[in-house]
């Protein structure tokens, strides 16, 4: 009797054990179909000199698109990217997300045409108080590399080339330029109570996403954290006021799953520098 027992125990183990590697290759399965890997590069100003760690210059800019064009990579915007998180509609077999940060007006006079020519799109993300402004703030003799404007912007994003999203208002701050207490990307400023933070950080976004509305008549749903530093707090804001994605700078590509709008938050993206090469920029988002 006792030899059967264990017979059966046995038996009922082994089925155990069975089922359990049945719904753990099933959900791997499902996973594996129902979610994508996303590469996003992040450029900043496009010009033939300047910080080759931001700077990339027309001619690398354009050798970088064609690449990724030629291996078989899609840009897409993030609007695409939320599509297939909510509602799993199909994406490039490759697909790449391009952004630039701060809005250089380079990126209108550089950028645009090149990505036009390939049909490639791109994203972004512009500091508001330095839209279409070339001092810095209304310190007239602090000039700072150009930025573009509304009409610039308006003709971008009616091309269908471009999204404009948010890098804030005014978080993006030169710590030498400032009068008084600067603050650090959104980070919480020393004597600052989390409901003084909390409501200049509300304030901050609010103003960004007015003029952004204003001047393409798209409301952004996607932030860049100024210098890629993220807060709980300020996450949960964003999510309250509507914001679908944020990236960050932490150089890593993004496994985005179907129906978790979770995976659409502190997106990494991969910094390319003046001096990259094609090939090496290939190798990078592969992996």
């Amino acid at each position: 009797m006792s030899s059967l027992i264990t017979k059966k125990r046995l038996l009922i183990y082994i089925c155990s054990v069975a089922l359990i590697f049945a719904l753990i290759s099933g959900t791997a399965f499902w996973y594996d179909m129902n979610s994508t890997v996303i590469p996003i590069l992040m450029y900043h100003h496009i010009a033939d000199d300047g910080d080759p760690g931001s700077t990339v210059s027309a001619e690398v800019f354009e050798s970088h698109i064609k690449a990724l064009r030629d291996a078989g990579y899609g840009a897409i915007s993030f609007g695409e990217l939320c599509d297939y998180v909510e509602n799993g509609t199909p994406l490039p077999d490759l697909p790449v997300i391009i952004t630039f940060d701060d809005g250089y007006k380079s990126v209108y006079d550089s950028a645009f045409p090149i990505l036009r020519k390939y049909d490639m799109k791109a994203t972004s993300f512009i500091i508001g108080v330095f839209f279409g402004q070339t001092i810095y703030k209304d310190i007239s003799y602090l000039e700072i590399t150009p930025h573009f404007g509304g009409g610039e912007a308006r003709e971008m994003v009616d091309s269908g080339v471009f999204s404009i999203q948010s890098h804030s208002y005014d978080m993006h701050q030169f710590i030498p330029y400032e009068p008084g207490p600067a603050r650090l990307g959104i980070i919480r400023m020393s004597g600052e109570s989390r409901a003084e933070y909390a409501g200049a950080f509300y304030s901050d976004f609010t103003l960004a996403a007015d003029q952004i509305e204003n001047a393409v008549g798209i409301r952004p749903f996607v932030y860049s954290y100024p210098f890629g530093r993220s807060t709980k707090p300020a996450s949960g804001i964003l999510v309250d006021m509507g914001v679908k994605v944020t990236v960050v700078t932490v150089p890593r590509a993004n496994r985005v799953v179907v129906s978790m709008p979770k995976s659409l938050y502190n997106l990494g993206r991969f910094n390319v520098p003046g001096d990259m090469t094609p090939d090496e920029l290939l190798a990078m988002i592969k992996g």
